[in-house]
């Protein structure tokens, strides 16, 4: 396990947070970790990943919406991510290459460090953006 998911994983022992799973990549050139969980957005399970690895990267990413992107919508979800990621510093939204709705935020360590309060902090920014915003991404989505 590389340095920062070590200091991660004390921080979640020291405050008794038992919401994440870990996997190890294998033979990753990076040493790869996966800290994965969920977070409720009215509701709904939205699978969460805390990537940490050995370059100065800690990824948070999450799956807003599978299958999001179809033609019937693509204009208004593209538009409407277009306006949260020109608003939003924090975090990205994107679509994959299935056409699923992702959110990513990038945080940056020291080489070897990692600060369990900082992704705290970026969680609760991200929670209250889709507490704020999902309604209307959902609706985008159906339309």
């Amino acid at each position: 396990m590389n340095k920062k998911a070590e200091l991660f994983q004390d921080y979640l022992k020291e405050k008794q947070i038992a919401a994440f799973t870990v996997d190890e990549i294998q033979d990753d050139a990076l040493n790869t970790v996966v800290f994965r969980s969920h977070i409720d957005v009215g509701g709904n399970q939205l699978p969460t990943l805390v990537i940490l690895d050995s370059s100065i990267y800690c990824m948070i990413r999450l799956l807003v919406a599978p299958k999001a992107l179809r033609d019937d919508n693509k204009e208004a979800v593209l538009e409407l991510m277009n306006g949260y990621n020109k608003k939003y510093k924090s975090f990205k939204y994107y679509a994959d290459d299935e056409g699923n709705l992702v959110m990513d935020t990038c945080v940056l360590f020291k080489d070897g460090e990692a600060d369990g309060d900082m992704i705290y902090t970026m969680f609760n920014v991200i929670i209250n953006h889709l507490n704020e915003s999902y309604k209307d991404t959902m609706k985008a989505i159906w339309q």
